[in-house]
């Protein structure tokens, strides 16, 4: 299978309980979040700029100036969705979501999967530039449609990412990136699977 279709997080960045709200994504499909996490579209980027970039003490103050940069480039142009969590920040890194579209097809059978979850955590090391272990992979099915399911450390150490991959049509995927503090996991678990679940991709 092509590697293409996997996507490897490079952007560490903001996730909650409690009430949700619905939201449509830039990418077309509604999704409920948590009302804990700020949820930046390629519209709330475009709103709220003057604070995103603000050197000033803000909301944001524990996202990097150089990272908040690069990421709003990436949202501005519509390469990329973000949700920041705005409570429970663990010291210097915050939980986040991060969404976007990739052209892809799923692994179909048990073979296909098992060499894709063999390739795979030799291509995150390769990329994080330390060694990577793939906790999970795995077919799942989400929203009556096939999707793949990782779980590996993240970019950063003391870091777990979670991403699911959706197969929206017929090469196209819809790839949610979970990262959250390792101590955070079973919050970011939760939160997470809630806001997948929620997807409605019609």
């Amino acid at each position: 299978m092509k590697m293409q279709g996997f996507v490897i997080a490079m952007f560490v960045l903001l996730a909650g309980g409690a009430e949700a709200e619905d939201y449509r994504s830039g990418f077309g499909f509604g999704i409920s979040v948590p009302d804990v996490w700020l949820v930046l579209t390629q519209g709330e980027v475009a709103k709220n700029a003057d604070l995103f970039l603000d050197d000033s003490e803000t909301e944001f103050d524990s996202v990097p100036q150089k990272m908040r940069k690069v990421v709003y480039e990436r949202v501005r142009s519509g390469e990329l969705e973000i949700f920041y969590r705005r409570e429970g920040i663990s010291g210097f890194f915050v939980d986040n979501v991060n969404i976007m579209l990739q052209p892809a097809e799923l692994p179909t059978s048990a073979e296909e999967l098992q060499g894709a979850c063999l390739i795979l955590p030799g291509e995150f090391s390769r990329v994080f530039g330390r060694p990577i272990a793939l906790d999970r992979c795995e077919l799942r099915e989400f929203v009556n449609r096939p999707a793949l399911y990782l779980q590996f450390d993240g970019a950063i150490p003391g870091t777990t990412t979670l991403q699911y991959q959706l197969q929206r049509t017929v090469g196209e995927t819809v790839v949610l990136t979970a990262t959250a503090a390792t101590a955070n996991l079973p919050r970011m678990m939760g939160e997470f699977e809630e806001m997948v679940a929620s997807i409605r991709l019609q």
